[in-house]
């Protein structure tokens, strides 16, 4: 009876010091200081001269291409940068924040020919671009704001060449198929675009099917 007695007040004495404690240690652990968050790192990237893009496709399983761009403006993309830091993101152009596109970019791309994906694996016969299949071609561009698409109205094709591309074997006397490289000029409105917005071209076949898609992006 006397142990239970002396257990008893032990227990009690150890709630009484856990009470008495319990303030102390919540206060001391509101006093330990936060964590410094890390800084954001600053990160400028250049894009003068203008936008570049770049992108592989296809018109069939049998005629494949690569598509390379630019998308510039005069003197608006000489020295500019863009730049992310802690507090967002900001461009600048001749070391003048600017916020929107100017009010009309150029877009110029060329296309040429590459083996398709699946004649890498197993060589057979290609067919080259030729001036009929470009002539079917459609060329639409849209402004992309998260995900979604805004037709761009009026865009103009301004210029359109083609280069014919030497064969490698030039004493060949077989008769090579002719095949180019396809050099294209557009104007595309550009007045009041965010420059968080994204310019994107999508290349169609006459039958509708997706031949490239390629995104020029700030």
């Amino acid at each position: 009876m006397g142990m239970s007695r002396s257990l008893l007040r032990i227990c009690s004495a150890f709630v009484i010091v856990l009470l008495l404690m319990g303030p102390a240690l919540r206060a001391s652990q509101q006093q330990k200081p936060k964590k410094k968050e890390k800084p954001v790192p600053r990160e400028v990237q250049s894009f003068n001269g203008g936008i570049l893009f770049e992108t592989d496709g296809g018109v069939s399983e049998l005629t494949c291409f690569k598509l390379r761009g630019r998308a510039s403006a005069p003197t608006f993309f000489d020295d500019f940068k863009r730049i992310d830091d802690e507090h967002g993101t900001e461009y600048q152009s001749a070391q003048k924040t600017v916020t929107e596109f100017p009010e009309e970019l150029h877009v110029s791309f060329e296309m040429f020919d590459v083996p398709c994906a699946n004649r890498m694996v197993q060589p057979g016969p290609r067919i080259y671009l030729t001036q009929e299949m470009m002539k079917s071609l459609r060329f639409v561009f849209y402004w992309k704001r998260g995900v979604e698409l805004r037709h761009v109205e009026k865009y103009k094709l301004d210029a359109a060449t083609a280069e014919l591309v030497e064969p490698y074997n030039a004493e060949s006397k077989e008769e090579l198929p002719k095949h180019y490289r396809w050099i294209l000029d557009y104007k595309i409105p550009s007045a009041g675009v965010p420059l968080t917005d994204r310019l994107v071209l999508i290349i169609r076949t006459p039958d509708g099917h997706r031949a490239a898609r390629v995104a020029a992006r700030l």
